[in-house]
């Protein structure tokens, strides 16, 4: 009894011995982290570009801000057609923001200027009030209230604003103007448009993205470059494909240092409210203004409702590749010619683009 208790002590012992063994010849041993292998599939290369490609065309894109009557069919197609252009051609959107760029700074420079200049004419710092929602005789407390301005400098960020359309006035009979770049200086000299009437804070509000979103979509893009240059420091294979999106990435990136202080998207312009009807605003004004009455709008204007297919077939017959003419007079005309570009800089301006388009055709050739 004591041999066969024995015998079936053996059978298990065995058994655990042989498992033992087969398991640790069959198992792997365990590794520390690792870069990405051989073992990617074409799927997940083609999934990592093309959500990479996306993010670099259309999140980066900062559109205007669209008119009060324009309907959400003929927006959302503008907005198609500039995406389609920018996987097509991403320079010429670099083009158009660096434009936009140089147009901004010229602007602040004009707008700080007339600013100084009505600042230094107002003896009074209760001057600059005179065209405010309501008399001043009304205001309660008048003598403990500091009315200076809260700041006498324009910025950058409210530069880019009034380029991208997103500054109007409205007037007491509830009239809309868009105002132009051009309008600027003298809607300043007439102390009708303060630089403290929107902050930049306004600016962000309104915008889809402020600047940590803008720096953490810089960061997505930028991870997609390391890792593909990490493959290639480690002799990885790196497909053409991957090397296409590189050049996508280093657009976007360049293209979203040029657009940093535009506001993403805005939905709807800053008012600055004035206590006159539209009939009733100062002379020099309303003559400036009345060259541009297709911009006026009233606050209860109807919305044009447009079918989406004409609207999508009007929006991309049109070349891809033109130049805005409205957008080019409006610079152009401006009062005393302040807004229109030096030599040096149209030379600077084609330098920094050529070296642009020339970086992102060489990729694709190296591809």
């Amino acid at each position: 009894m004591g041999g066969s208790a024995l015998g079936s002590m053996r059978i298990p012992i065995l058994l655990s011995v042989f498992v033992g063994k087969s398991m640790a010849s069959s198992s792997t041993p365990l590794l520390g982290w690792q870069l990405d292998g051989n073992s990617r599939s074409a799927w997940d290369i083609l999934w990592t570009c093309l959500s990479t490609i996306f993010a670099c065309t259309w999140t980066l894109l900062h559109m205007d801000v669209p008119p009060r009557n324009m309907s959400v069919a003929r927006s959302t197609s503008i907005k198609l057609r500039v995406w389609v252009r920018t996987i097509l051609a991403p320079e010429v959107t670099f083009l158009q923001a660096t434009g936009q760029l140089a147009d901004a700074k010229r602007l602040q420079k004009v707008c700080n200027k007339a600013q100084k200049t009505r600042d230094a004419e107002s003896s009074e710092p209760k001057l600059w009030l005179s065209q405010r929602a309501r008399p001043l005789e009304q205001v309660e407390n008048f003598d403990h209230v500091d009315l200076h301005p809260v700041h006498t400098e324009w910025t950058l960020r409210q530069c880019f604003c009034v380029i991208a359309g997103g500054l109007v006035l409205q007037t007491q009979d509830q009239w809309i103007y868009k105002i132009q770049p051009r309008d600027m200086k003298p809607l300043i000299q007439a102390g009708m448009v303060h630089c403290s009437d929107f902050r930049d804070q306004d600016i962000e509000d309104r915008a889809k993205a402020d600047s940590f979103a803008k720096f953490f979509t810089v960061l997505q893009s930028t991870w997609f470059l390391c890792n593909i240059i990490t493959r290639w420091a480690y002799d990885l294979p790196v497909s053409p494909i991957e090397v296409s999106t590189v050049a996508y990435v280093a657009c976007a990136i360049l293209i979203y240092g040029v657009w940093w202080y535009k506001p993403k998207d805005m939905g709807t312009s800053i008012a600055v409210h004035l206590r006159c009807n539209r009939d009733d605003m100062p002379i020099q004004v309303r003559n400036m203004i009345e060259r541009n009455s297709t911009v006026w709008v009233h606050v209860r204007a109807l919305v044009n409702e447009d079918n989406w297919v004409s609207v999508l077939w009007k929006v991309f017959r049109t070349p891809f590749i033109h130049r805005d003419i409205d957008h080019l007079e409006t610079i152009d005309e401006a009062v005393g010619n302040d807004l229109i570009s030096t030599p040096f800089e149209i030379f600077i301006f084609d330098v920094i683009c050529s070296l642009t388009a020339l970086l992102y055709c060489g990729i694709h050739v190296a591809a």
